[in-house]
């Protein structure tokens, strides 16, 4: 029997997970850094001879002994920081609540990043191209900006929502399709909706709701829309409450 609270336990403990990972991805970096610099010199030094219509790398002139042992060591364990990173991250968000999935830029970006960085440190210490590693860089920075910038226009889209749904104009929409559709497995209605704005403007909104109970629309039920008056035509400043109808239209 235990005296300690299993949830107190560090491996479940978000914040700490969270630490955990933000570690981990730092070494997945630092290991990518190294990678890409070594490989690069190690690459750039090669002796490549024309077999079968392509490139084989058959030795290494010019390049110094303990750099060509760091590329060919860090090439066979680059792997290995990423995997354990992106479970770690992944139960990290888990714990916390949810977004699993967003491990996966990271586990791309960091190694991309790395690589490309590490390659352009090796641009000038030795006869080593630019482009490539540049445009490893830049892949690697933009799979890293996916997440903040995903999370950005999230949270104005919210905030949008937010603010229609306290300050909105008023509109009665009627229903005129009503469809059904499953994302990620959970079924749910897709309705169409026409109402006419302040200005006299015809529109129509489509929106969705998961299945539940006492909730099925149909064609011709009647729910209220709010809308920006200032953007009336952008969809994330319509707001509608599918699971609160008013009743049909005669």
């Amino acid at each position: 029997m235990s005296t300690v609270d299993p949830e107190l336990r560090w491996w479940r403990n978000a914040r700490t997970l969270r630490v955990v990972a933000i570690v981990l991805w730092c070494a997945v970096f630092a290991t990518s850094l190294v990678t890409g610099w070594s490989n690069a010199l190690y690459l750039a030094g090669g002796r490549w001879v024309e077999w079968a219509g392509a490139e084989w790398l058959v030795g290494v002139e010019g390049v110094t002994e303990p750099v060509a042992r760091i590329a060919e060591a860090s090439t066979l364990v680059v792997v290995w920081p990423v995997l354990i990173a992106a479970v770690v991250d992944g139960y990290a968000r888990h714990r916390r609540g949810g977004g699993e999935a967003w491990c996966l830029p990271l586990a791309f970006g960091w190694p991309l990043l790395g690589l490309g960085l590490g390659s352009l440190a090796a641009v000038a210490s030795g006869p080593v191209a630019w482009p490539l590693p540049a445009l490893l860089a830049a892949v690697g920075g933009m799979v890293l900006a996916i997440h903040p910038v995903a999370r950005r226009v999230l949270a104005a889209r919210a905030a949008r929502q937010d603010w229609t749904r306290a300050h909105g104009v008023v509109a009665q929409a009627v229903v005129t399709k009503v469809d059904v559709e499953t994302i990620a497995g959970i079924d749910r209605w897709r309705v169409t909706l026409r109402y006419d704005d302040r200005a006299g403007q015809t529109r129509w909104h489509r929106s969705s709701i998961a299945f539940q109970e006492r909730v099925a629309p149909r064609v011709g039920d009647r729910y209220e829309v709010r809308y920006d008056p200032e953007h009336p035509g952008r969809r994330a400043s319509i707001h509608v409450d599918l699971s609160k109808t008013r009743g049909a239209l005669r």
